[in-house]
């Protein structure tokens, strides 16, 4: 994942869980941005460009998303992490292909979070 000014890697043996969370369940979260793009109070603004830090409610430390202009109900891949800089990274996955390759590695199609 890459924020415009650095890349972010995550090894598979820091994602504790994954899952497809859809986006309006995860942005009305959203209380502060810390760098990047995207608005600051995801309620208020939802569908924008999210790209880089934010933090929010029901997870503490800092969130890494990288999202484009979408709907509410786009589905967002969530993975929670552990030993990483980041507590959680959401990413927009759009090639589905590569939606059914992740559910079939693991991740639940749904998810309260």
């Amino acid at each position: 994942m890459c924020n415009f000014r650095r890349i972010v890697e995550i090894d598979r043996a820091n994602i504790a869980e994954a899952a497809f969370v859809q986006r309006h369940e995860l942005e009305s979260r959203i209380d502060h941005r810390l760098l990047g793009i995207g608005s600051h109070s995801g309620e208020r603004y939802p569908g924008k460009r999210r790209v880089g830090p934010h933090l929010g409610r029901a997870v503490i430390g800092p969130q890494f998303w990288a999202t484009a202009h979408s709907g509410p109900e786009l589905p967002l891949l969530v993975l929670d992490l552990n030993n990483h800089k980041f507590k959680r990274a959401v990413l927009e996955i759009s090639d589905p292909e590569l939606i059914n390759a992740l559910l079939a590695w693991g991740t639940s199609p749904s998810r309260d979070s």
